[in-house]
């Protein structure tokens, strides 16, 4: 059983870079876009800090989000009930028909039509997907409290030996689930202790574990009957000839305290409750359709705040006045004021070689911003799938509706792979209806 725990807390460890990854991700898509650390002759702060430290201000164009409500909104317009077929289900006719009511009824009464763009969202953003089912509840798991393990690297989640979430509930609650006795109650508080009123609630680990137990088919010779006995029983260890093993695997559920400990055990389970989605999950790594285009939206905002500090440090409308030219009985600032009013008069005596005042108005040098600007505009487009077409607009007035229809479905091909994974997710979850 420690055994157990053990395991967890490697699986829970080896997401640690994928964790960071969607915390970064997530920071992006909502607008906080500053904040990834550098090093600077100052010492290591965030980009935001730095900035400021040299007296400008950071700023963003969100473009990840935008790009985000198009790819959900894309999906929302063809989304559908994912249907089982005949194939799949092994049902036909009336059977079929039956059950496919049942999955719409089971959908309905989850509000999938609400929930799977949701799960879109957080799939596009980490790369990875989770619900979890009690009963006919479908509940959302966020993936900074999942893992899960597996020797392979299956991208269809079959080969996983392991799979698990972090719960934080009340300490009240804690006793509902796992106090049944006044030995309960002194052992539970003395674990938690302190923690017990920790306003983010007391940590508990639920974890699934794949089993695999050894039984052996034993001939009864007085009854004449073939018997499935434990290998270990007794009875095999008087009969170990000719004895024919039978292996069978079982999920088995334990939950355990932030210490380790075990707080309860159940029988074994033919499967765990959640289904879940990693994409692409390509040597067992995880990386998500947001992370692909993080560098582009990183560039754009540099180039606006690099254009913000030119135009901040061109001249506009500075005034050169000569200190010769400045007229008995007024100083400088009331040169300033009475040139900046309106009808304003200063009266000067023009001298040979002093140039009259004036006043300059500079424009911005042009270093190619503008030029590189679209070009990283295209680049996100491009990268993330989602073309001007995708968006709505045409590419010119005249495009006829026809080759609009076209261009949209050929702008659609880019993002065919990621929503046909999710769909896929949507299928696995059709089935345990």
């Amino acid at each position: 059983m420690q055994n157990t725990y053990s395991s967890a807390a490697e699986a829970w460890r080896c997401l640690e870079t994928f964790r960071a990854d969607r915390a970064r991700c997530k920071r992006y898509v909502y607008g906080d876009q500053w904040d990834d650390t550098i090093d600077t002759a100052y010492g290591r702060m965030t980009e935001r800090q730095f900035i400021r430290r040299q007296g400008q201000e950071p700023l963003k164009n969100n473009i990840l989000r935008r790009i985000l409500r198009n790819v959900v909104g894309l999906y929302r317009s063809q989304y559908k009930v994912p249907l089982m077929s005949a194939k799949d289900s092994g049902l036909k006719g009336k059977e079929l028909r039956k059950a496919n009511d049942r999955l719409r009824r089971w959908f309905s009464e989850n509000r999938m039509e609400e929930l799977a763009p949701r799960l879109l969202e957080e799939f596009l953003i980490s790369g990875l997907v989770a619900v979890k089912l009690e009963g006919r509840r479908i509940l959302p798991v966020t993936p900074d409290n999942f893992f899960f393990h597996s020797d392979g690297y299956d991208p269809r989640g079959l080969d996983v030996d392991l799979v698990g979430e972090v719960h934080r509930i009340s300490f009240g609650t804690l006793l509902q689930q796992f106090c049944a006795t006044a030995d309960d109650y002194r052992r539970i508080s003395d674990i938690y202790g302190p923690h017990a009123r920790h306003p983010d609630g007391c940590r508990i680990t639920e974890v699934w574990q794949k089993e695999t137990s050894l039984y052996a088919l034993v001939h009864d010779e007085e009854a004449a009957t073939l018997r499935i006995v434990p290998f270990e029983s007794p009875v095999t260890s008087l009969k170990t000839k000719d004895l024919r093993l039978i292996s069978r695997s079982s999920w088995r559920c334990r939950w355990y305290a932030h210490d380790g400990t075990l707080l309860r055990e159940y029988p074994p389970a033919e499967r765990h409750p959640y289904i879940f989605k990693a994409y692409p999950f390509i040597d067992g790594e995880i990386h998500s359709y947001i992370s692909d285009i993080i560098d582009q939206q990183r560039y754009v905002n540099r180039l606006i705040t690099l254009y913000d500090f030119i135009m901040r440090s061109s001249a506009k409308g500075v005034l050169l006045f000569p200190d010769e030219c400045i007229p008995q009985g007024m100083d400088l600032q009331q040169v300033a004021d009475e040139w900046g009013r309106f009808n304003g008069v200063i009266p000067y005596r023009a001298r040979p070689g002093i140039p009259m005042p004036a006043q300059v108005s500079a424009n911005s040098t042009n270093i190619g911003i503008t030029d590189l600007l679209k070009i990283e505009m295209q680049m996100l487009e491009d990268i993330s799938g989602v073309s001007p077409t995708l968006q709505g607009k045409l590419v010119a007035n005249s495009t006829s509706g026809t080759l609009f229809a076209q261009q949209n479905e050929a702008a659609q091909t880019s993002l065919l792979d990621i929503i046909r994974s999710f769909t896929d997710f949507l299928s696995q979850l059709s089935l345990e209806s």
